[in-house]
């Protein structure tokens, strides 16, 4: 089948699984390149059609259809029968059905197998990368791991889904696209890739790397002991329901800080009235105290008033009485040299007159300074 009628017929496999297994054990204990005129480099269509028709290098091996899945120089790699992740309690768990698409959880990590076996000759080696859709769409894989010549057995393909939404992957269609290259001669040296990720062959009759939970198990267990063994899971979830359970602490803070402060509002009210009450009934007692003083006042100086009246009243009468006995005395007693006892009582009288206003100057004094004191108070 040529390139161009594969293009324009049908999809057909091209031989299974298990045929591309008996080609590569049939090959296994005579590995000369077949083709040796195919110089070392990444191979292009034409040579990886004709190196994996002979060595069954993968398996099963398709061609044809609107969408070959073999194109200029890779070929399309699907998912297979098996997928895994660590589940919240650390425990390694399946979440495919056979046959069916492949659903990614959002932020979350997976390790799913591909469709394709692989048994590659000691002279080809391989790099896969994640067809360009899925991280177009958000999906993160390590790209471009070199699988050694040697190596048999399935890809182990952790996917990270780095949106918030579920990533659904059909069964048929792409997931990587893989590249060939033919390295520049047989080795005789070096250790067996399959060697060092399963430790001891699976089937003797068909050695390999079949259980992609080994290579999970082996990347769990980092360079500690095995109890030691780290669930690989995505942080973002938990980063994210330790930002939701902080912001939720937060949102009650931020109640209470709003219930304190309407507190601390209420009481500030309050407060302001209190004094507000209290400053009407300081300014209401100042007036009533002012009213007093002033009462007050006007009592002293209504005493000393009316009393310095009434004194002056009786000084006036008395001192008309003395004159008006003076005057007879001296008419009925003329050129007799004697004082007179109403005149001695007039100068004793005057004295305390003098004494008593004295006095009320000196009070007057203490009543202004009493005043001058409490309108100051008041401002």
């Amino acid at each position: 089948m040529s390139g161009q009628e594969a293009s324009q017929e049908k999809e057909v496999e091209i031989f299974s699984t298990d045929e591309g297994r008996r080609k590569a054990l049939a090959l296994k204990l005579d590995e000369k390149d077949p083709y040796p005129d195919i110089a070392p480099s990444l191979l292009s269509a034409d040579d990886i059609d004709r190196y994996v028709r002979y060595t069954g290098l993968i398996a099963p091996y398709h061609r044809g259809g609107e969408n070959d899945r073999l194109k200029k120089a890779s070929y399309e790699g699907r998912i297979g029968d098996y997928a895994y992740k660590f589940d919240e309690h650390g425990e390694l768990v399946p979440i495919l059905a056979k046959g069916k698409g492949l659903v990614v959880p959002a932020n979350t990590i997976v390790f799913v197998e591909t469709n394709l076996e692989f048994r590659l000759p000691s002279y080809i080696a391989l790099r896969f990368n994640m067809a360009i859709t899925h991280v177009h769409r958000g999906l993160l894989l390590g790209t471009g791991p070199l699988i050694d010549p040697g190596f048999w057995g399935k890809l182990c393909i952790p996917l990270h889904n780095l949106t918030n939404e579920d990533y659904e992957i059909p069964a048929d269609q792409g997931l990587i696209w893989v590249e060939f290259t033919k390295t520049t001669s047989t080795p005789t040296s070096g250790r067996n890739p399959v060697v060092t990720v399963t430790k001891s062959s699976e089937d003797p009759n068909n050695p390999g790397a079949w259980n992609i939970t080994k290579f999970i198990e082996k990347a769990a267990k980092q360079y500690g002991p095995p109890e030691n063994s780290v669930a690989i899971r995505s942080s973002i979830p938990l980063i994210a329901e330790s930002a939701r359970k902080q912001a939720v602490g937060a949102a009650g803070d931020a109640r209470q800080a709003r219930e304190d402060a309407a507190k601390s509002q209420r009481s500030s009210d309050e407060a302001k009235a209190s004094a507000e009450q209290i400053k009407s009934k300081v300014e209401s007692y100042g007036i009533i105290a002012l009213l007093v003083s002033i009462a007050t006042a006007f009592s002293i100086w209504a005493s000393f008033y009316f009393g310095l009246r009434a004194d002056l009243s009786a000084l006036s009468a008395r001192v008309d009485t003395a004159i008006g006995a003076v005057s007879k005395v001296e008419e009925s007693e003329k050129g007799k040299p004697r004082q007179l006892s109403a005149e001695e009582r007039l100068r004793s009288d005057i004295d305390n007159l003098r004494r008593r206003l004295d006095d009320m100057a000196r009070e007057n004094a203490t009543l202004k300074a009493q005043l001058q004191t409490f309108s100051k108070s008041q401002h």
